[in-house]
C-alpha cells in the first residue's frame, strides 16, 4: 500500500511597531491598534471581497470548517455565530487575519513524484507580527524511506521559484520571502525578529495497524521528520516514549511524535478509506494551535529579551493579556485542548520564565 503526507512550516515574525505611541497610522493593518477598529475589520471581512479573510476561511464543499478556531473562541461557532458576537470574542483572544500566498510561490515537482502533490502558503497578521504556513501533500509514496526522502526534498532541495529569484530556491528561502511579503504590504514595519520553523506532519495514508516499537523503521521515519536530520538512516534513535506525546483516546498504535519544534502523526487505525478525513481535520487543528502558540510565545520571549514589558504600558498590558491566553491554552480552559500545545508551553523554560515575571 501506498504512503501519503501531509507536511507543514510554520515561520514567525515579531516586531512591536503597532505599540510605538509614535506610530504614524498609515498602515492598512493599523486596525490592530484600537479594538473599536479591530472589532469593526472581524466584521468586514465576512463580506468583504479584498484578499484578507479570516482565518477559518478554509471549508470543504460542505461548508464545514476546522474546530480549532471555534475551540478558540470558547465553544462559539465563527461560521452561524452573529458576525458582531464573533468580533468581540475575537478581540480579547487577538485572532489573526489571514492571506492566501500560494500564486506567489511556484512549487517545482520532481518528475519522479506524484502528479497529485500540491503546495499551499498562508499568510497570517497580528498586531505583534505575521506567521508564514507552508503545507504540502504528498501523495503515493512507494514505501516509508520514499515518504521521508520526498519530505527531506521539500525542506532542503531548491524545488521553489518566486517573482524575486531567477533561479529556483530552498524553502527557507521560501519562509523569508514570505514573511517580507507581508511586513512590506503593512508598510511601518522597520525591524523585526525571525525564528526558525516550526514543523508538523500527518500521515494519512499506509499500512493499517502498524504499532510502532523502539528502533524500528516506523520509529525511524518518524524521528526523521521531526529532526530534519539529512543524515537521518544512520541517526541514532533516541527512545521512543520521550518523544511520545499522548493523544486522547488513543489506541496502541496511536503516535504522536516530537521535539521541541516539531511534531508527527502516526495514527494508523485511520488510514484506512472513509476514515482518513478525521486526520485532516484533526492535523489543521494542531496547525492553527501551534502557530497561535509560537507566535504568541516568539513575540513574548522577545520583548521581554529586549526589556519592553513594562507595567502600564501598550505592549507590556498586550502582553500580559498575550500571557493569560497562553497559560489557558496550556491548561486547556475554554479553548482548544490538546497535550501538544500543553508541551510546547510547558517545556519552554524561556516562555516559562517570560510568564512567571509578567506584570
Amino acid at each position: 500500500m501506498t504512503t501519503s503526507l501531509k507536511v507543514s512550516f510554520i515561520w514567525t515574525r515579531t516586531f512591536f511597531r503597532f505599540f510605538d505611541n509614535f506610530c504614524v497610522p498609515n498602515s492598512l493593518y493599523d486596525f490592530f491598534i484600537k479594538p473599536s477598529d479591530y472589532k469593526k475589520k472581524i466584521k468586514s471581512l465576512y463580506t468583504d471581497e479584498s484578499s484578507l479573510t479570516l482565518p477559518w476561511k478554509l471549508t470543504d464543499k460542505n461548508n464545514r470548517t476546522n474546530r480549532f478556531w471555534m475551540y478558540y473562541l470558547n465553544g462559539i461557532n465563527p461560521l452561524s455565530a452573529p458576525h458582531d458576537t464573533i468580533a468581540r470574542r475575537c478581540y480579547p483572544l487577538y485572532v489573526p487575519v489571514r492571506k492566501s500566498l500560494t500564486k506567489q510561490i511556484t512549487v517545482n515537482w520532481p518528475p519522479s513524484v506524484s502528479s497529485q502533490n500540491r503546495g499551499s502558503f498562508e499568510g497570517f497578521f497580528y498586531r505583534h507580527g505575521v506567521a508564514v504556513v507552508c503545507t504540502f501533500s504528498i501523495h503515493d509514496c512507494t514505501s516509508l524511506i520514499d515518504a521521508v526522502e520526498q519530505g527531506m526534498s521539500l525542506r532542503y532541495d531548491p524545488l521553489f521559484s518566486m517573482p524575486s529569484t531567477k533561479n529556483n530556491v530552498a524553502l527557507t528561502t521560501v519562509g523569508d520571502f514570505c514573511r517580507t511579503l507581508l511586513s512590506e504590504e503593512i508598510k511601518v514595519v522597520t525591524d523585526w525578529f525571525d525564528e526558525e520553523p516550526f514543523s508538523l506532519v500527518t500521515f494519512f495514508e499506509g499500512e493499517p495497524n502498524q504499532e510502532t516499537q523502539q528502533g524500528d523503521s516506523i520509529q525511524r521515519a518518524l524521528e526523521a521528520l521531526a529532526c530534519w536530520d539529512k543524515a537521518w538512516q544512520q541517526r541514532e534513535l533516541p527512545a521512543l516514549n520521550d518523544h511520545m506525546i499522548a493523544i486522547k483516546n488513543n489506541q496502541a498504535s496511536d503516535i504522536m511524535y516530537g521535539h521541541a519544534n516539531s511534531r508527527v502523526l502516526w495514527i494508523p487505525r485511520l488510514f484506512m478509506p472513509g476514515k482518513n478525513y478525521t486526520l485532516f481535520w484533526y492535523s489543521r487543528n494542531l496547525l492553527m494551535a501551534t502557530m497561535q502558540v509560537k507566535s504568541f510565545r516568539d513575540f513574548l520571549v522577545r520583548a521581554e529579551n529586549t526589556n519592553l514589558i513594562k507595567r502600564g504600558t501598550r505592549l507590556g498590558n498586550y502582553a500580559r493579556q498575550i500571557g493569560e491566553i497562553i497559560r489557558n491554552m496550556e491548561k486547556g480552559l475554554k479553548t482548544y485542548r490538546t497535550l501538544s500545545v500543553y508541551r510546547q508551553i510547558n517545556n519552554d523554560r524561556m516562555l516559562q520564565k517570560v510568564l512567571s515575571n509578567l506584570p
